[in-house]
């Protein structure tokens, strides 16, 4: 289901760390070939949405967000200057020691393309995947 979003330019069209689910309940940590079909499900969304994003007036950040040990996790996120928090653009620390374990993962980012920036948070690690040539930049 492609969300519903405001990508005209208008007052009211701003994203304050908006994201989607693929696998909000988790499935795909059942096996690994669950985990892939909701790894692709989330690039495609990710996918649509640049597409949707291509003529966006404003500045924005667009990125997937896996998190190597819950499927339930991973996201796509858009964040724009937003009249929430002075939080824009959003940056994030690197940490690219982390490489991911789960091979899954692993051949995933590898497929995509992306840029990946990895993160140890509250001891789960978190991969942050964007387009460096689209939007402006997590880094």
């Amino acid at each position: 289901m492609k969300p519903k979003l405001d990508f005209t330019g208008g007052n009211n069209s701003w994203f304050d760390l908006w994201h989607t689910h693929i696998d909000f309940d988790g499935e795909g940590n059942k096996s690994p070939e669950l985990r892939k079909i909701y790894l692709n499900k989330l690039l495609t969304t990710f996918i649509e949405l640049k597409s949707e994003l291509r003529d966006y007036p404003y500045k924005f950040q667009i990125w997937i967000l896996l998190n190597e040990n819950d499927s339930s996790e991973d996201g796509v996120y858009i964040h724009t200057k937003n009249p929430n928090e002075d939080n824009f653009p959003l940056k994030i620390t690197s940490d690219n020691n982390y490489q991911p374990n789960n091979t899954v993962i692993k051949e995933f980012i590898a497929q995509t393309g992306l840029r990946s920036i990895s993160v140890n948070h509250n001891e789960n690690i978190y991969f942050y995947l964007y387009d460096d040539t689209f939007g402006e930049t997590l880094l």
